[in-house]
């Protein structure tokens, strides 16, 4: 078989949040393609600020972050687009007014409001007591930090917004107020109780990064394989040659895919590069 270039979504494709885990199926998986002369990116909504070690050490050859605004090979990145600054102010006032919950995700920094700081930093102090102090130097390892210590220069490093909020019509509202430059949409994440989202610069998703590359690598749409779960895959899953839904993937992307393989809980992602004979 030809050398594949196989983009695999994380959370809810890699990761997953009901385990809070990879599952080992997938480490196994990922580990025998490799082998096989196949390249492993990650394509993930995920800021650069949010890939933990775990992820790095995995057997991938680069990663695209902030649904296609940051592209990564070899440790390099090839591929930068910065938020546009006004929409990004404006935007900002809109979610403070209106308390909704929301990250700025940089690639060298991300801000969190007060409600998504909270969220954040309770997933990672888990059971530990979870005082101002220890929360904003956990989240600080991570380049993660809270609204208040934004400055006006950090506007020249956000790459997309996400949205963590308890309040869905709010939401809802929100997805009227953006530009025409921008796009967005929500979903309610029945793990956490949730209302998640992202608004993200119009022309620029996980497809375009795939684009990104396979001209650095001087290859093919046609040897293109994506994996993904999520409203924001359905751009990679329709654009490479063979796009796979999970079993746990929404409707609307399961009626986008060439195969639909099981769920992350059943061992879905071994199972699909199984079989397609990528393992």
């Amino acid at each position: 078989m030809n050398q594949k270039y196989i983009f695999i979504d994380i959370d809810g494709t890699l990761f997953d949040h009901s385990t809070e885990s990879i599952p080992e199926s997938a480490l196994i998986a990922l580990n025998k393609a490799h082998k096989k002369g196949h390249k492993i990116y990650l394509s993930t909504g995920r800021a650069n600020t949010e890939i933990d070690y775990e992820y790095s050490a995995l057997p991938i050859s680069g990663m695209i972050l902030s649904c296609g605004a940051q592209v990564i090979v070899d440790n390099k990145i090839i591929y930068l687009a910065n938020y546009p600054r006004n929409e990004l102010t404006q935007l900002m006032e809109y979610m403070l007014k209106n308390d909704i919950g929301f990250a700025l995700d940089g690639y060298k920094k991300s801000y969190f409001s007060d409600e998504a700081f909270h969220i954040f930093s309770s997933l990672i102090l888990q059971n530990e007591n979870q005082n101002s102090e220890l929360a904003r130097a956990k989240m600080a390892q991570k380049r993660m930090y809270h609204l208040d210590q934004f400055q006006e220069k950090d506007l020249e490093q956000i790459l997309k917004i996400s949205l963590f909020s308890s309040n869905w019509e709010r939401c809802q509202d929100l997805m009227d107020h953006i530009p025409d430059s921008l796009q967005g949409f929500i979903y309610k994440n029945k793990n956490y109780g949730l209302v998640n989202g992202e608004i993200s610069m119009k022309g620029i998703n996980k497809a375009t990064g795939i684009d990104k590359i396979i001209a650095y690598e001087n290859t093919s749409l046609s040897d293109t394989i994506a994996i993904g779960d999520s409203l924001n895959d359905i751009e990679m899953l329709k654009h490479a040659k063979i796009g796979i839904s999970m079993g746990n993937g929404v409707q609307e992307l399961k009626e986008r895919a060439d195969f639909v393989t099981k769920d992350i809980g059943d061992d879905g992602l071994a199972y699909a590069l199984q079989y397609f004979h990528l393992i």
